[in-house]
């Protein structure tokens, strides 16, 4: 069966020839791009086969063959224009994962068996995008595991979730059986989370724990806190302590003190701990969202930095921990 590549130029993307494309932003050899040029539809644009030497240009969709019909493995691989495909040995990195560039990523994988695989998202990429040819995390997992078992459709679930600009630890479901027990485990609380945030301002209270409605706004793809027993809110509760405070003196518009907390989630709502920590005065650096305000071009300083869960199949009880790769946290 055949085995493609498809790619959706995104509109930011200035145009070049499809040869340049196939290179540097797909990651091809030379040697497949040339076996692609004589097989039938083996490079098209838009449906149709075109020439390496062509120019492609915002919102084209690109495909590649890669396998003829005969061959071992089956699958159709969406990337968003942008994305550099990485060698096997990227993917197997310790590196700290950096924050994903329009141009390339790295999948840090922590830990892998044959029932889960836990690794490290990367701030900027999403866990699913709901945008067709569009990268996510999904993708990026779904593609590595078939490249380790060609001919095989790759079983992949999703147990909980990062917002898009947030970075840390993921666990996700290689088989049925072992996402049935691991959603368990999360509709009960028993998948426990610490997150790493830097906030804004001087911090009066060093450690509490923080009780709050909120509603989220489908509209405008935010939460507010709200009054108790206003109509579609949800309780939400979260315990924070300040680890430690220093002056921004690196940022000569803003001189303010910074914190690096450590916050555990009780509940898990749309937006909670930027909207919680924002509403009690320690908004996070880099939130434009509920932190507009500031002055920082910094992106968003949150970290699910630990996560502990028993293992679906061995019932040990197991704890990753990773150190944030966010730039406000490099600052002090």
């Amino acid at each position: 069966m055949e085995r493609y590549l498809e790619f959706r130029i995104d509109e930011q993307t200035t145009e070049l020839k499809m040869e340049a494309f196939l290179k540097k932003n797909a990651g091809l050899t030379k040697r497949q791009i040339s076996q692609a040029k004589f097989r039938p539809d083996g490079i098209t644009r838009n449906g149709v086969r075109c020439r390496v030497t062509e120019t492609i240009y915002p919102g084209d969709v690109i495909r590649v063959c890669l396998e003829e019909a005969g061959t071992a493995s089956a699958h159709l691989e969406n990337y968003n224009d942008g994305i550099r495909s990485k060698d096997l040995s990227d993917f197997h990195s310790n590196r700290a994962s950096a924050p994903v560039s329009e141009t390339s990523f790295s999948l840090n994988i922590l830990y892998e068996d044959k029932d889960i695989l836990v690794c490290h998202k990367p701030a900027g990429l999403a866990v699913q995008n709901a945008r067709v040819g569009s990268m996510d995390m999904e993708s990026l997992l779904k593609n590595y595991i078939a490249q380790k078992v060609p001919g095989k459709m790759p079983y992949l679930g999703i147990i909980h979730r990062l917002d898009q600009p947030v970075e840390g630890v993921l666990v996700f479901a290689l088989n049925p059986k072992a996402a049935a027990d691991l959603s368990r485990q999360m509709t009960a609380g028993k998948i426990k989370k610490t997150y790493l945030a830097v906030t804004e301002g001087t911090v009066k209270v060093k450690s509490a724990k923080l009780v709050d409605w909120l509603k989220k706004d489908g509209r405008t793809n935010s939460s507010a806190v709200v009054e108790g027993g206003t109509s579609g809110a949800k309780k939400a509760i979260l315990s924070y302590e300040v680890l430690e405070t220093w002056k921004n003196k690196e940022d000569a518009q803003d001189c303010g003190e910074r914190n690096l907390i450590r916050i555990d989630l009780d509940t898990g709502r749309h937006h909670q701990i930027r909207v919680q920590m924002a509403h009690a005065g320690m908004p996070l650096v880099g939130d434009r969202k509920y932190n507009p305000g500031q002055n920082s071009q910094e992106p968003l300083a949150l970290c699910s930095a630990k996560l502990g869960f028993q293992h679906p199949v061995t019932k040990k009880q197991l704890e990753f921990q990773v150190q944030p790769a966010g730039m406000a946290f490099k600052r002090h």
